[in-house]
């Protein structure tokens, strides 16, 4: 049954399905250019939040994919327009690698949390300092609850239990 609509455009994931890590899975780049032959608009997004959107479009040239940084749409850049639009001085639970998508947010004496995967920052005092945080009203701002994540080494803890456990 069809809607008797047109497509007109094609939301792609990045992460897990044009590539992981360093590995393109195999065959995205020919479905990739197959996929920009049709007259449809292609955009791509990510809930990746381990780097900025730079870095992993970077990274994807590298790979040999054709993706420009307007094209993509990441949880980061959500995020920080919440943050902007809320108008709060987050606590950044982010790898230092993520921090280029929070330039010019005022981070001082924060008033709201914001978590996405930042192994290096789940311990206790951080963590601790953020629980105080939200238990004064503070709010949450959780960019992805994953439990886990693909590495190519295997799965990895993601930021989700720490989020619940906050």
């Amino acid at each position: 049954m069809t809607s008797g609509r047109k497509l007109c455009a094609v939301l792609v994931d990045l992460s897990g399905t044009l590539h992981v890590e360093d590995t393109v899975i195999p065959g995205a780049v020919e479905a990739l250019r197959r996929l920009r032959e049709c007259p449809l608009k292609v955009k791509f997004v990510t809930n990746t939040t381990k780097e900025s959107k730079q870095m992993l479009v970077d990274r994807l040239h590298k790979l040999g994919f054709d993706i420009q940084p307007e094209e993509v749409f990441t949880s980061l850049t959500a995020a920080r327009n919440l943050v902007e639009e809320l108008k709060v001085r987050p606590m950044l639970f982010l790898q230092d690698s993520a921090l280029q998508d929070f330039e010019g947010i005022n981070t001082t004496n924060p008033n709201a949390v914001v978590i996405g995967l930042a192994p290096d920052m789940f311990n206790y005092r951080p963590l601790n300092d953020a629980f105080r945080l939200l238990l004064g009203g503070a709010p949450l701002i959780a960019i992805h609850k994953a439990r886990y994540y693909k590495k190519s080494d295997g799965l990895s803890m993601g930021p989700g239990p720490f989020v619940t456990g906050l």
